[in-house]
């Protein structure tokens, strides 16, 4: 049977069966909440994922372990303060290296010059990552961070 895509209407309805589902397309969005405070310093900060805070170089603190192969979608990112042009970089390291790459993967860099509002920073499909990677996000401001709240997210492929 050819399979044709699945819509929100199928799904409420209940008429999706097994046979219109191919699993070797199925994407599983997953995203991560960070924040962290540098209100006085305008130096890069790796953040902590899933949880509070940021390190001035990468370590324990600043890395996740991907449970399957994925990319990072876009990044969601507000300050109180106005940090200017600011870079976002993706960093990842496979087995048997310690710590995150400090060289970004890939970098995007967004605007973050006014206080209290969402810039959201999009990836490339070259921000892809293998199962088992570590991977982690670097913040470079202009100016001070201030309080930031980020929002990552990623799509990852069927384990």
């Amino acid at each position: 049977m050819a399979r044709a895509g699945i819509d929100g209407k199928q799904i409420t309805d209940n008429s999706v069966t097994g046979d219109d589902i191919d699993e070797s397309t199925l994407v599983l969005p997953f995203f991560i909440h960070c924040k962290y405070t540098a209100t006085s310093s305008n130096n890069k900060v790796w953040i902590r994922p899933k949880d509070n805070g940021s390190n001035t170089s990468p370590g324990v603190n600043n890395k996740f372990v991907v449970p399957s192969n994925g990319k990072l979608k876009y990044v969601l990112i507000r300050s109180t303060h106005t940090p200017g042009s600011t870079e976002i970089g993706f960093h990842k390291s496979s087995d048997g290296t310690e710590n995150l790459n400090s060289t970004a993967t890939e970098t995007q860099t967004v605007d973050l010059s006014t206080d209290d509002t969402v810039v959201k920073a999009t990836f490339s499909n070259s921000a892809t990552f293998t199962a088992h990677d570590i991977i982690g996000l670097s913040v470079n401001p202009t100016n001070n961070h201030g309080n930031v709240n980020l929002t990552i997210v990623f799509e990852l492929e069927p384990f």
